[in-house]
């Protein structure tokens, strides 16, 4: 019988989970969790603002199941209760995913770009912590090939489309465009980085840039010629601004109702597009009628017509992946062959493919 991958994918996504119950495992999930106390051989975990996901080998689904748990910072009843909007792979389904993930073929908005940065920076942090074994260090790999070659050989990633560049067209549009206006950009991380650059690109008038870390603002404001603001003084700078972009990531949102109902006072108007999960921007009620305010799965929403006009590229992207799945489950299948013991003596030549990983 032909060995098969052991790789076990678990999580939660924006395909079945709603974006309240997202929202509060984003504000949940622990930081730091060791795969030698949790006896698992190997782990990545993947978090974007629509998937909180863990790739683990050497361990069944059951086991990564209470290690997801542990991550999410849920007890044994809340993770019952979550069963339902568990996605649950493994093997050759588990990295099909990945690579699909990577390529923007199960982004909320297809053939975004910004999902590669994101598993790369997962792999990174679990490479960093040790934490990766050899089947997911290769699969990884196989990942960034499949996600670096789908926006390279075909349209799907047509024009380098993100969250934060939807919510920079979107802003555009109900500002009448954004030359000349004062726009406040919260968050100095990429998402951030990848708003404050594209509001640049189209000649936004003033760039105001604010971070909980300032260093991180300073850098960002360095980067696109932008003002920066300390972040206290965030509320008081919604008077000045035509438009936000909140992309900072906390637990509890980071503008309050009484911030944007004071600045969006008629006659003014303030348009507010929220890409933080959990939400960072608190909704007054009622909503002032000067204020226009979307949050991620409305812009999510809006992009439906575009990610339609892309989907002639989907059988190419697909097709890529499963190259690439191809390609490591053949590399796994040899990797197991040249591990198994023979019988012409007490030890067998090494694996090539084991080297790189050991």
């Amino acid at each position: 019988m032909r060995p098969t991958p052991g790789v076990v994918q678990v999580g939660v996504d924006h395909r079945r989970t709603p974006l309240a119950v997202l929202e509060g495992l984003h504000a949940r999930r622990v930081e730091h969790l060791r795969p030698m106390e949790l006896r698992c051989p190997g782990l990545v975990r993947l978090a974007t603002c629509h998937r909180l996901e863990l790739f683990t080998e050497g361990t069944g689904i059951r086991e990564t199941i209470e290690i997801l748990r542990s991550w999410l910072g849920v007890s044994v009843a809340e993770v019952e209760e979550l069963k339902p909007h568990l996605s649950i792979r493994e093997n050759t389904e588990a990295a099909r995913h990945l690579l699909r993930v990577a390529g923007g073929l199960e982004s909320a908005v297809l053939g975004e770009d910004q999902v590669l940065g994101q598993v790369r920076e997962a792999y990174r942090r679990a490479c960093a912590d040790r934490e990766a074994g050899p089947l997911l260090h290769r699969l990884f790999h196989a990942s960034f090939r499949a996600g670096k070659r789908v926006r390279a050989e075909t349209s799907l990633g047509e024009g380098g489309r993100s969250l934060a560049g939807c919510a920079v067209a979107w802003l555009g549009r109900r500002l009448g465009g954004v030359a000349g206006k004062a726009v406040l950009v919260l968050g100095a991380g990429e998402m951030g980085t990848i708003a404050a650059r594209k509001l640049r690109q189209r000649e936004v008038g003033r760039l105001l840039v604010t971070n909980r870390t300032l260093s991180r603002a300073v850098a960002l404001a360095a980067q696109v010629g932008a003002e920066v603001l300390p972040w206290p003084w965030r509320g008081a700078a919604l008077a000045e601004a035509a438009g936000v972009i909140c992309a900072c990531h906390a637990p509890e949102p980071v503008l309050s109702a009484a911030c944007l109902a004071a600045a969006a006072c008629a006659p003014r108007r303030l348009v507010v597009a929220d890409l933080a999960v959990p939400r960072g921007v608190e909704p007054p009620s009622p909503v002032p009628p000067g204020l226009v305010l979307a949050d991620i799965e409305s812009l999510t929403t809006r992009m439906t017509g575009d990610a339609e006009r892309r989907r002639a590229a989907i059988g190419g992207a697909e097709r890529i992946v499963e190259e690439e799945v191809r390609e490591w489950v053949e590399w796994v299948e040899g990797r197991a062959e040249c591990r198994a013991p023979v019988a012409r003596g007490p030890t067998s030549g090494s694996c090539p493919g084991d080297v790189a990983f050991r």
